[in-house]
């Protein structure tokens, strides 16, 4: 049986996110990377890369991006948008990708992080970016703020997009946010399901410093605002490897 993000990240997630573009990926990064001093020709790997879209921000920024992904959807989108781009890219399940210390930054956005109910599980993709980084490498962990999910969370909206009638349910609960996405198109019906845990500053520290991160700075937004644990939408760590 297949987990719900192996059925959820395929092509009706790129019809219905197709806003998720290069001008989103570079509101996203444009303003923390002023924190990680990087430079052109270093090499990159994102973690979970999705369609690619940072992946190719770093590498306009002169960088050389490794991408990582279990989708074969949202690959295939990622390869066919990357043409001339120094990125390449691979199908893996970032739990049990091997990963050498040869990269100078890892990045792991956008919330591809708490898939699973074990603390364990998720906590491997800090050990995957440990594992991949050299000595003092940087650490980009970008990821929702839990506070703010409860308190702005919309429980149930309903969009015509790209010919597709979507109907979009939440809810959260002590531990993790749900959603259930239905699909209507002419006379089928598809559903599909996320499922993220919800982790506090404290813990996500605990996690990281466990892998050998120091934690730098804390933002609150792709802004680099300050984290409030109330108001801020995001928690973005920037850390170095020890």
């Amino acid at each position: 049986m297949k987990s719900w993000f192996e059925e959820h990240f395929q092509e009706d997630y790129l019809r219905i996110y197709d806003h998720r573009d290069e001008e989103k990926a570079a509101n996203e990064l444009t303003h923390i990377m002023k924190y990680l001093p990087l430079e052109r020709g270093m090499k990159a790997i994102d973690l979970c890369c999705g369609n690619g879209r940072h992946a190719r921000w770093l590498a306009r920024k002169g960088l050389h991006v490794t991408g990582i992904d279990l989708s074969p959807a949202l690959l295939k989108k990622a390869i066919d948008l990357t043409a001339g781009l120094s990125v390449h890219y691979q199908r893996a399940d970032i739990r049990d990708v091997p990963l050498l210390q040869e990269f100078d930054a890892a990045f792991n956005l956008f919330t591809s992080f708490g898939y699973f109910s074990d603390d364990a599980e998720n906590e491997l993709v800090f050990t995957r970016a440990a594992e991949a980084l050299k000595s003092w490498g940087w650490f980009c962990f970008d990821y929702l703020n839990p506070a703010y999910v409860k308190n702005t969370l919309v429980p149930k909206d309903e969009s015509i997009k790209d010919g597709l009638h979507v109907i979009q349910e939440r809810e959260v609960s002590p531990e993790f946010v749900f959603k259930r996405i239905t699909i209507k198109e002419g006379d089928t019906k598809r559903e599909y399901q996320e499922r993220v845990k919800l982790y506090e500053q404290d813990a996500l520290k605990k996690m990281l410093e466990r892998n050998d991160f120091k934690v730098l700075h804390l933002f609150g937004d792709y802004d680099a605002s300050s984290y409030d644990s109330e108001s801020s939408p995001r928690q973005i760590f920037i850390c170095q490897k020890n």
